[in-house]
């Protein structure tokens, strides 16, 4: 009994998604295969932004953190791409979705 409390107790540990988490989506098109999610706070509110490259960078809107999912939307190339990823202390998985499909992303903290 005890061990199942210790188990349900840790399950619900709030993940800080504030910082920088690296990604890759391996069936996503090279440019857009790696990078980095930013997560920052400004009041109550998230900001992510995505970072492609040295220099390439795309606000994301629609930001939600509940229940360590973090979901986001962010626009390629005039196409929505909806991101919904769990974090973890230390790594994430989710997807990616747009009108071809979804893909699988994950990643670590830096």
């Amino acid at each position: 009994m005890l061990a199942a409390s210790f188990t349900s107790v840790n399950a619900m540990v709030k993940v800080d998604p504030e910082g920088t988490w690296s990604y890759t989506a391996n069936e996503a098109p090279y440019e857009y295969s790696s990078g980095d999610i930013v997560v920052s706070k400004e009041g109550k509110e998230y900001k992510v932004e995505l970072k492609l490259g040295e220099y390439y960078k795309i606000k994301a809107n629609s930001v939600e953190y509940k229940d360590n999912v973090l979901s986001f939307k962010v626009y390629v190339e005039g196409e929505s791409v909806s991101v919904k990823t769990t974090l973890d202390a230390d790594k994430h998985e989710g997807t990616a979705s747009y009108s071809e499909g979804t893909l699988k992303i994950s990643g670590k903290k830096k």
